[in-house]
Protein backbone atom coordinates (compact mmCIF):
# COMPACT_ATOMS: atom_id res chain seq x y z
CA UNK A 1 0.00 0.00 0.00
CA UNK A 2 1.23 3.45 -1.18
CA UNK A 3 1.50 6.52 1.34
CA UNK A 4 2.31 9.93 0.04
CA UNK A 5 6.02 12.28 1.48
CA UNK A 6 6.85 15.59 0.68
CA UNK A 7 8.45 15.55 -2.36
CA UNK A 8 11.32 18.34 -0.74
CA UNK A 9 11.54 15.55 2.27
CA UNK A 10 12.55 12.44 0.35
CA UNK A 11 16.74 11.99 0.12
CA UNK A 12 19.01 11.25 -2.77
CA UNK A 13 22.01 9.90 -1.60
CA UNK A 14 24.13 9.27 -4.50
CA UNK A 15 27.13 7.52 -2.85
CA UNK A 16 23.90 4.37 -2.23
CA UNK A 17 22.46 5.08 -5.37
CA UNK A 18 23.33 2.95 -8.60
CA UNK A 19 25.08 5.25 -10.86
CA UNK A 20 23.15 5.45 -13.82
CA UNK A 21 22.87 7.47 -16.91
CA UNK A 22 19.84 10.24 -16.04
CA UNK A 23 17.61 10.94 -18.49
CA UNK A 24 16.30 14.81 -18.63
CA UNK A 25 13.94 13.59 -21.61
CA UNK A 26 12.42 10.62 -19.55
CA UNK A 27 12.20 13.48 -16.41
CA UNK A 28 10.27 14.94 -19.50
CA UNK A 29 7.85 12.43 -20.31
CA UNK A 30 6.93 11.69 -17.02
CA UNK A 31 6.36 15.12 -15.75
CA UNK A 32 3.86 15.44 -18.63
CA UNK A 33 2.14 12.13 -17.50
CA UNK A 34 2.38 12.39 -13.77
CA UNK A 35 -1.47 10.83 -13.28
CA UNK A 36 -0.37 7.40 -14.26
CA UNK A 37 3.31 7.52 -12.49
CA UNK A 38 3.40 4.51 -10.25
CA UNK A 39 5.22 5.54 -6.64
CA UNK A 40 8.60 5.76 -6.23
CA UNK A 41 10.60 3.63 -3.40
CA UNK A 42 11.86 4.92 0.06
CA UNK A 43 13.20 3.51 3.14
CA UNK A 44 12.08 4.10 6.54
CA UNK A 45 14.37 7.03 6.42
CA UNK A 46 13.07 8.37 3.34
CA UNK A 47 16.04 7.98 1.52
CA UNK A 48 15.51 7.16 -2.25
CA UNK A 49 15.66 3.44 -3.04
CA UNK A 50 13.66 3.71 -6.69
CA UNK A 51 12.25 6.22 -8.59
CA UNK A 52 14.98 8.81 -9.20
CA UNK A 53 13.32 9.89 -12.61
CA UNK A 54 10.02 10.30 -11.36
CA UNK A 55 10.46 11.93 -8.13
CA UNK A 56 12.18 14.53 -10.11
CA UNK A 57 9.33 15.20 -12.71
CA UNK A 58 7.16 15.62 -9.42
CA UNK A 59 10.16 18.53 -8.38
CA UNK A 60 10.00 19.65 -11.62
CA UNK A 61 6.20 19.84 -11.53
CA UNK A 62 6.52 21.38 -7.95
CA UNK A 63 3.93 18.73 -6.67
CA UNK A 64 3.88 18.90 -2.85
CA UNK A 65 3.19 15.55 -2.26
CA UNK A 66 4.58 12.54 -3.78
CA UNK A 67 3.19 8.56 -3.41
CA UNK A 68 5.84 6.25 -1.70
CA UNK A 69 6.20 2.63 -0.73
CA UNK A 70 7.99 2.20 2.65
CA UNK A 71 10.50 -0.53 2.48
CA UNK A 72 12.58 -1.03 5.64
CA UNK A 73 15.98 -1.52 5.04
CA UNK A 74 18.19 -2.75 7.98
CA UNK A 75 21.66 -0.77 6.75
CA UNK A 76 23.14 0.80 3.61
CA UNK A 77 24.65 -1.85 2.32
CA UNK A 78 21.34 -3.66 1.95
CA UNK A 79 19.38 -0.44 0.62
CA UNK A 80 22.41 0.08 -2.08
CA UNK A 81 21.83 -3.64 -3.09
CA UNK A 82 17.60 -3.06 -2.90
CA UNK A 83 18.29 0.19 -5.08
CA UNK A 84 20.69 -1.86 -7.40
CA UNK A 85 17.88 -4.78 -7.79
CA UNK A 86 15.14 -2.29 -8.54
CA UNK A 87 17.49 -0.82 -11.37
CA UNK A 88 18.63 -3.35 -12.92
CA UNK A 89 14.90 -4.81 -13.21
CA UNK A 90 12.64 -1.84 -15.04
CA UNK A 91 12.66 2.02 -15.70
CA UNK A 92 15.90 2.92 -17.53
CA UNK A 93 18.02 -0.22 -16.64
CA UNK A 94 21.67 -0.12 -15.64
CA UNK A 95 24.25 -0.47 -18.36
CA UNK A 96 27.10 -2.60 -18.49
CA UNK A 97 29.46 -0.12 -17.73
CA UNK A 98 26.74 0.57 -14.60
CA UNK A 99 26.67 -3.08 -13.66
CA UNK A 100 30.41 -3.74 -13.39
CA UNK A 101 31.00 -0.78 -11.59
CA UNK A 102 28.12 -1.75 -8.81
CA UNK A 103 29.98 -4.82 -9.30
CA UNK A 104 32.82 -4.05 -8.04
CA UNK A 105 31.09 -1.60 -5.27
CA UNK A 106 29.63 -4.84 -3.85
CA UNK A 107 32.38 -7.34 -3.97
CA UNK A 108 34.47 -4.81 -2.29
CA UNK A 109 32.24 -3.34 0.64
CA UNK A 110 33.72 -6.19 2.55
CA UNK A 111 30.30 -7.38 4.00
CA UNK A 112 30.70 -11.23 2.74
CA UNK A 113 28.86 -10.90 -0.38
CA UNK A 114 29.11 -13.51 -3.18
CA UNK A 115 29.11 -13.90 -6.28
CA UNK A 116 25.83 -14.91 -6.62
CA UNK A 117 24.59 -12.36 -4.48
CA UNK A 118 25.94 -10.22 -7.08
CA UNK A 119 24.42 -11.70 -9.79
CA UNK A 120 21.11 -12.16 -8.43
CA UNK A 121 21.32 -8.71 -7.16
CA UNK A 122 22.11 -7.30 -10.79
CA UNK A 123 20.04 -9.92 -12.81
CA UNK A 124 23.08 -11.04 -14.51
CA UNK A 125 24.75 -14.46 -14.91
CA UNK A 126 27.48 -15.74 -12.57
CA UNK A 127 29.55 -16.04 -15.38
CA UNK A 128 29.09 -12.12 -16.12
CA UNK A 129 29.94 -11.89 -12.38
CA UNK A 130 33.30 -13.67 -12.52
CA UNK A 131 34.22 -11.42 -15.80
CA UNK A 132 33.35 -8.07 -14.13
CA UNK A 133 35.60 -8.90 -11.19
CA UNK A 134 38.57 -11.19 -12.93
CA UNK A 135 40.65 -8.01 -12.49
CA UNK A 136 39.37 -7.28 -9.04
CA UNK A 137 40.01 -10.74 -7.54
CA UNK A 138 43.64 -10.56 -9.08
CA UNK A 139 44.64 -7.12 -7.48
CA UNK A 140 42.92 -8.80 -4.14
CA UNK A 141 44.52 -11.74 -3.90
CA UNK A 142 47.97 -9.86 -5.28
CA UNK A 143 46.80 -7.18 -2.04
CA UNK A 144 46.81 -10.54 -0.07
CA UNK A 145 50.15 -11.96 -1.07
CA UNK A 146 51.52 -8.18 -0.04
CA UNK A 147 50.50 -8.59 3.31
CA UNK A 148 51.12 -12.21 4.24
CA UNK A 149 55.04 -10.94 2.92
CA UNK A 150 54.51 -8.13 5.08
CA UNK A 151 53.24 -9.83 8.18
CA UNK A 152 55.62 -12.68 7.55
CA UNK A 153 58.96 -10.39 7.93
CA UNK A 154 57.48 -8.87 11.14
CA UNK A 155 57.73 -12.51 12.76
CA UNK A 156 53.91 -13.29 13.14
CA UNK A 157 53.57 -16.98 12.86
CA UNK A 158 51.51 -18.48 10.37
CA UNK A 159 48.56 -18.72 12.74
CA UNK A 160 48.55 -15.04 13.35
CA UNK A 161 48.67 -14.70 9.76
CA UNK A 162 46.33 -16.85 8.96
CA UNK A 163 43.60 -15.49 11.13
CA UNK A 164 44.15 -11.92 9.35
CA UNK A 165 44.13 -13.28 5.96
CA UNK A 166 41.72 -15.52 6.28
CA UNK A 167 43.18 -18.49 5.17
CA UNK A 168 44.88 -21.71 6.65
CA UNK A 169 48.07 -22.19 8.21
CA UNK A 170 49.05 -24.63 5.68
CA UNK A 171 47.89 -22.04 2.99
CA UNK A 172 50.10 -19.36 4.63
CA UNK A 173 53.06 -21.85 5.00
CA UNK A 174 52.81 -22.34 0.92
CA UNK A 175 52.70 -18.92 0.46
CA UNK A 176 56.36 -17.90 2.68
CA UNK A 177 58.29 -20.75 1.08
CA UNK A 178 57.59 -19.27 -2.39
CA UNK A 179 58.27 -15.48 -0.92
CA UNK A 180 61.80 -17.40 0.36
CA UNK A 181 62.84 -17.82 -3.25
CA UNK A 182 64.85 -14.78 -4.22
CA UNK A 183 64.81 -15.85 -8.10
CA UNK A 184 61.03 -15.38 -7.79
CA UNK A 185 61.30 -11.77 -6.94
CA UNK A 186 62.18 -8.56 -8.48
CA UNK A 187 65.37 -8.03 -9.56
CA UNK A 188 66.00 -4.77 -7.60
CA UNK A 189 64.66 -6.54 -4.42
CA UNK A 190 66.98 -9.70 -4.73
CA UNK A 191 70.15 -7.22 -5.23
CA UNK A 192 69.05 -5.39 -2.47
CA UNK A 193 68.83 -8.84 -0.26
CA UNK A 194 72.00 -9.81 -1.06
CA UNK A 195 73.51 -6.52 -0.80
CA UNK A 196 74.49 -6.00 -4.57
CA UNK A 197 73.84 -2.61 -5.02
CA UNK A 198 76.52 -0.69 -6.38
CA UNK A 199 76.28 1.87 -3.63
CA UNK A 200 76.85 -0.51 -1.39
CA UNK A 201 80.06 0.07 0.86
CA UNK A 202 80.64 -3.66 2.61
CA UNK A 203 82.68 -2.84 5.99
CA UNK A 204 86.40 -3.57 5.70
CA UNK A 205 88.03 -2.21 9.06
CA UNK A 206 86.80 -1.82 13.20
CA UNK A 207 86.13 1.97 12.75
CA UNK A 208 82.71 2.72 10.98
CA UNK A 209 82.35 6.81 10.62
CA UNK A 210 79.24 8.18 9.51
CA UNK A 211 79.29 12.31 8.13
CA UNK A 212 75.05 12.27 9.11
CA UNK A 213 72.21 10.05 10.11
CA UNK A 214 70.52 8.22 6.97
CA UNK A 215 67.36 6.69 9.53
CA UNK A 216 64.02 7.90 8.30
CA UNK A 217 62.69 8.51 11.79
CA UNK A 218 63.89 10.27 13.82
CA UNK A 219 63.87 9.40 17.87
CA UNK A 220 65.67 10.78 21.14
CA UNK A 221 68.75 8.43 21.16
CA UNK A 222 68.47 6.53 17.78
CA UNK A 223 71.75 5.17 16.38
CA UNK A 224 72.59 5.77 12.63
CA UNK A 225 71.15 2.94 10.51
CA UNK A 226 74.13 1.90 8.48
CA UNK A 227 75.56 0.36 11.69
CA UNK A 228 72.68 -2.23 12.02
CA UNK A 229 72.92 -2.40 8.12
CA UNK A 230 76.86 -3.19 8.24
CA UNK A 231 75.62 -5.74 11.21
CA UNK A 232 73.20 -7.77 9.00
CA UNK A 233 75.68 -7.72 5.89
CA UNK A 234 78.23 -9.64 7.78
CA UNK A 235 76.25 -12.36 9.55
CA UNK A 236 72.54 -12.94 8.21
CA UNK A 237 71.11 -14.37 5.39
CA UNK A 238 67.49 -12.96 3.59
CA UNK A 239 64.83 -14.24 5.62
CA UNK A 240 66.79 -14.62 9.09
CA UNK A 241 65.52 -13.04 12.07
CA UNK A 242 66.69 -10.25 13.63
CA UNK A 243 65.79 -9.20 17.36
CA UNK A 244 66.07 -5.74 18.35
CA UNK A 245 64.27 -5.55 21.97
CA UNK A 246 65.44 -1.72 22.03
CA UNK A 247 63.75 -0.75 18.82
CA UNK A 248 63.51 2.94 19.46
CA UNK A 249 62.52 4.63 16.34
CA UNK A 250 62.40 1.40 14.46
CA UNK A 251 65.25 2.02 12.11
CA UNK A 252 65.89 -1.66 12.63
CA UNK A 253 62.73 -2.48 11.15
CA UNK A 254 63.30 -0.17 7.81
CA UNK A 255 66.73 -1.58 7.56
CA UNK A 256 65.21 -5.29 7.38
CA UNK A 257 62.34 -4.83 5.16
CA UNK A 258 65.16 -3.44 2.83
CA UNK A 259 66.80 -6.39 3.29
CA UNK A 260 64.35 -9.09 3.55
CA UNK A 261 65.29 -9.98 6.98
CA UNK A 262 62.77 -10.84 9.00
CA UNK A 263 62.55 -8.77 12.92
CA UNK A 264 61.37 -9.01 16.20
CA UNK A 265 61.12 -5.59 16.83
CA UNK A 266 60.04 -4.73 20.69
CA UNK A 267 60.38 -1.08 23.15
CA UNK A 268 59.73 -0.81 26.68
CA UNK A 269 57.87 2.20 25.71
CA UNK A 270 56.87 2.01 21.67
CA UNK A 271 56.34 5.63 20.11
CA UNK A 272 53.37 6.04 18.78
CA UNK A 273 53.76 6.46 15.17
CA UNK A 274 55.26 2.94 15.24
CA UNK A 275 53.13 1.23 18.11
CA UNK A 276 52.04 -0.70 15.34
CA UNK A 277 54.74 -2.53 13.86
CA UNK A 278 57.28 -2.49 17.17
CA UNK A 279 55.54 -4.42 19.96
CA UNK A 280 55.25 -3.11 23.74
CA UNK A 281 58.21 -5.94 26.02
CA UNK A 282 60.87 -5.01 28.63
CA UNK A 283 63.14 -6.66 28.08
CA UNK A 284 64.74 -6.60 31.62
CA UNK A 285 61.77 -8.10 32.87
CA UNK A 286 61.19 -10.58 30.11
CA UNK A 287 62.54 -12.05 26.69
CA UNK A 288 60.90 -12.32 23.74
CA UNK A 289 58.11 -15.42 22.89
CA UNK A 290 59.71 -16.28 20.26
CA UNK A 291 59.60 -20.22 21.32
CA UNK A 292 60.49 -22.35 18.49
CA UNK A 293 61.65 -19.61 16.76
CA UNK A 294 64.91 -18.70 18.66
CA UNK A 295 66.52 -20.94 16.61
CA UNK A 296 66.17 -18.50 13.59
CA UNK A 297 67.53 -15.82 15.49
CA UNK A 298 70.86 -14.78 13.74
CA UNK A 299 71.17 -11.42 14.92
CA UNK A 300 69.93 -9.76 18.10
CA UNK A 301 71.10 -6.18 18.32
CA UNK A 302 71.30 -4.16 21.25
CA UNK A 303 70.81 -0.31 21.58
CA UNK A 304 69.73 0.39 25.24
CA UNK A 305 69.31 3.94 26.70
CA UNK A 306 72.48 4.96 27.93
CA UNK A 307 73.06 5.56 31.57
CA UNK A 308 72.55 8.96 32.94
CA UNK A 309 72.73 10.03 29.24
CA UNK A 310 68.90 9.33 28.30
CA UNK A 311 67.80 10.29 32.30
CA UNK A 312 64.28 11.52 31.87
CA UNK A 313 64.53 11.30 28.06
CA UNK A 314 61.67 8.86 28.14
CA UNK A 315 60.17 8.49 31.17
CA UNK A 316 60.77 9.24 35.52
CA UNK A 317 60.53 5.29 35.82
CA UNK A 318 62.92 4.30 37.99
CA UNK A 319 62.83 0.99 36.19
CA UNK A 320 64.06 2.95 33.10
CA UNK A 321 67.69 1.69 32.32
CA UNK A 322 68.98 5.60 31.76
CA UNK A 323 67.49 6.77 35.43
CA UNK A 324 68.47 3.78 37.49
CA UNK A 325 72.24 3.77 39.89
CA UNK A 326 75.16 2.65 37.68
CA UNK A 327 75.83 -0.91 39.14
CA UNK A 328 71.59 -2.04 38.48
CA UNK A 329 72.19 -0.20 34.82
CA UNK A 330 75.33 -2.47 34.38
CA UNK A 331 73.73 -5.90 36.00
CA UNK A 332 70.64 -5.55 33.68
CA UNK A 333 71.73 -4.70 30.64
CA UNK A 334 74.33 -7.77 31.37
CA UNK A 335 71.45 -9.84 31.81
CA UNK A 336 69.41 -9.18 28.96
CA UNK A 337 73.21 -10.71 26.89
CA UNK A 338 73.26 -13.51 29.08
CA UNK A 339 70.10 -14.07 29.04
CA UNK A 340 69.38 -13.74 25.26
CA UNK A 341 72.66 -16.30 24.61
CA UNK A 342 70.96 -18.87 26.73
CA UNK A 343 67.77 -18.82 24.22
CA UNK A 344 69.93 -18.09 20.44
CA UNK A 345 72.06 -20.61 19.25
CA UNK A 346 74.16 -19.30 16.42
CA UNK A 347 74.73 -16.09 14.67
CA UNK A 348 75.67 -13.33 17.10
CA UNK A 349 74.93 -10.67 20.05
CA UNK A 350 75.86 -7.16 19.08
CA UNK A 351 75.69 -4.23 21.82
CA UNK A 352 76.14 -0.37 20.53
CA UNK A 353 77.47 1.35 23.75
CA UNK A 354 78.65 4.96 24.76
CA UNK A 355 81.00 6.03 27.66
CA UNK A 356 79.32 8.08 29.73
CA UNK A 357 81.07 11.62 30.51
CA UNK A 358 79.38 14.89 30.63
CA UNK A 359 76.15 13.52 32.77
CA UNK A 360 78.72 11.30 34.92
CA UNK A 361 79.55 12.61 38.88
CA UNK A 362 82.52 14.70 38.00
CA UNK A 363 82.28 14.34 34.71
CA UNK A 364 84.56 11.08 34.74
CA UNK A 365 84.25 8.67 32.60
CA UNK A 366 82.34 5.84 33.11
CA UNK A 367 83.77 2.89 30.64
CA UNK A 368 80.34 1.07 31.04
CA UNK A 369 82.19 -1.92 27.88
CA UNK A 370 84.83 -2.83 30.98
CA UNK A 371 82.22 -4.10 33.17
CA UNK A 372 79.48 -5.89 30.56
CA UNK A 373 82.26 -7.93 28.88
CA UNK A 374 83.74 -8.79 32.36
CA UNK A 375 79.92 -9.79 33.12
CA UNK A 376 78.33 -11.26 30.20
CA UNK A 377 79.74 -14.71 31.11
CA UNK A 378 77.83 -17.12 28.88
CA UNK A 379 79.86 -19.82 27.90
CA UNK A 380 78.22 -20.10 24.33
CA UNK A 381 79.41 -16.33 23.76
CA UNK A 382 83.01 -15.26 22.43
CA UNK A 383 83.82 -11.83 21.89
CA UNK A 384 84.46 -11.11 18.47
CA UNK A 385 85.24 -7.62 17.93
CA UNK A 386 84.96 -4.36 19.31
CA UNK A 387 84.01 -1.76 16.65
CA UNK A 388 84.76 2.27 17.44
CA UNK A 389 81.66 4.23 16.15
CA UNK A 390 82.62 7.90 16.79
CA UNK A 391 80.27 10.74 17.35
CA UNK A 392 80.88 13.57 14.86
CA UNK A 393 82.55 16.73 17.10
CA UNK A 394 79.49 18.56 16.02
CA UNK A 395 78.14 16.30 19.19
CA UNK A 396 79.74 18.57 21.32
CA UNK A 397 78.35 21.86 22.75
CA UNK A 398 80.49 24.88 23.29
CA UNK A 399 79.67 24.85 26.97
CA UNK A 400 81.35 21.46 26.32
CA UNK A 401 84.31 22.94 24.75
CA UNK A 402 85.05 25.40 26.97
CA UNK A 403 84.86 22.80 30.03
CA UNK A 404 87.83 20.61 28.29
CA UNK A 405 89.75 23.77 27.51
CA UNK A 406 89.69 24.93 30.81
CA UNK A 407 90.20 21.25 32.32
CA UNK A 408 92.63 20.50 29.80
CA UNK A 409 90.53 17.36 29.11
CA UNK A 410 89.33 15.20 26.65
CA UNK A 411 85.85 14.85 25.24
CA UNK A 412 84.62 11.18 24.83
CA UNK A 413 82.98 11.36 21.10
CA UNK A 414 83.63 7.12 20.44
CA UNK A 415 80.46 4.40 20.71
CA UNK A 416 82.03 0.90 20.82
CA UNK A 417 79.86 -1.73 19.64
CA UNK A 418 80.32 -4.99 20.81
CA UNK A 419 80.34 -8.26 18.83
CA UNK A 420 80.17 -11.45 20.58
CA UNK A 421 79.77 -14.80 18.19
CA UNK A 422 78.19 -17.88 19.41
CA UNK A 423 80.93 -20.58 19.81
CA UNK A 424 80.81 -23.29 17.84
Amino acid sequence: MSETRKTTDIVFRDDLYPRINKDPALVQRYAENMEVLPPIEVNQHDFLIDGWHRWTAYRKNNVEDIPVIVTETESELKLFALAIQRNATHGLQLNESDKEDLAKRLYNSGNGITKDDIARTLSVTLRTVSTYLREVEKQRKEAQKRKIFEMYLACLTQEEIAEVVGLSPDAVSLETKEYRNLETLPKLVKLSALYQEADFNPPLYTAWTFAKKSNEVSHYGNSEQRILDNLIYLYTQPFDIVLDPFAGGGATIDVCKKRLRRYWCSDRKPIVEREADIRKLDVCQELPPLHKRWSEVILTYLDPPYWKQAQGKYSNDPEDLANMPLEDFTNKVTKVVNDIASKQSSGAIAMLMQPTQWHAPGREVVDHIIDIVTRATNKKLKLQYRISCPYSTEQCTPQMVDWARDNKALLVITRELLIWRFAN
